[in-house]
């Protein structure tokens, strides 16, 4: 169980750090590139919650001056655990409008069930759509099983680690694509996970979240993602999320490139 703490206790400072990266703007840490994105829906457990649970994340960036530029974000989760039995609905979208367009981009909906063996070892199966015109996906499909198990589990911190495999059915975006470039994409690849958590005497949690997509047909098709995080709990249902995401496709699309890093400031509510 997670330790009880002073949830405002420290806050203020790390406050003023999150509030200083994010008035310096994504451009001063991402490169200018982007690579096929892996959602991560491990964000959304909510691990340590029995019963019916919510939880939803909003985030918005705007541009005024030489562009005009307004994105807004969504996510969240509606997802119900009782007894053995764990199920999931996790979904998000992202809004994104400048002077010539305005888009509903990174569109996903994921359904997610595990059964719970122990307090140490769960299942996970999935089945996932997502769309994103600005990385060319028209569709992407998942269909995934596995197994996670909980390594490491102390009053403070917690490591686990998942396997399993997973169906994947891409359909790009045929005339934004460079010539030449397959626009279906089927693959059937590993769902390698690992979660590390570390939780402060301030109430802060830093979260750690490593997938390993390879193909299982060739492991030099390779997708990678790690997501490293900041929870600050502002009240009791109320938490600001510092995010910093890097993720690498070794075969991506010829018009983009294979990685991409952002960094992402959100407001989210829980209701437990």
């Amino acid at each position: 169980m997670t330790p009880k703490h002073d949830k405002t206790a420290g806050a203020p400072a790390l406050l003023a750090l999150l509030l200083v990266m994010a008035l310096a703007g994504p451009g001063a840490f991402a490169p200018q590139a982007s690579a096929q994105t892996i959602l991560n829906t491990e964000r959304f457990q909510l691990s340590e919650v029995d019963g019916f649970h919510m939880s939803a994340d909003f985030s918005a960036d705007g541009e005024w001056g030489n562009s005009e530029v307004l994105t807004l974000g969504a996510s969240g989760i509606v997802g119900q655990r009782g007894g053995r039995h764990w199920v999931r609905l996790i979904f998000g979208g992202k809004y994104l409008a400048d002077e010539e367009r305005a888009i509903l981009d990174n569109r996903f909906g994921q359904v997610r069930y595990s059964y719970i063996f122990s307090d140490r070892t769960q299942s996970f199966h999935f089945v996932q759509a997502q769309r994103n015109e600005t990385l060319r996906l028209r569709s992407r499909w998942l269909v995934g099983s596995g197994v996670r198990r909980t390594l490491h589990e102390s009053e403070y911190s917690s490591l686990a680690l998942g396997t399993g495999l997973m169906g994947e059915w891409e359909r790009l975006d045929a005339s934004a694509v460079g010539e030449g470039d397959p626009t279906d994409l089927d693959a059937l690849r590993m769902a390698n996970q690992g979660v590390y958590t570390r939780d402060l005497d301030s109430g802060v949690r830093v979260i750690n979240i490593l997938y390993l997509q390879p193909d299982v047909t060739d492991f030099s098709d390779l997708r990678i993602l790690n997501d490293l995080g900041v929870l600050v709990p502002l009240t009791d249902h109320v938490r600001l999320t510092l995010s910093a995401e890097w993720r690498r496709d070794t075969r991506p699309p010829s018009e983009l490139d294979k990685d991409d890093l952002t960094v992402s400031m959100s407001l989210g509510v829980d209701f437990r």
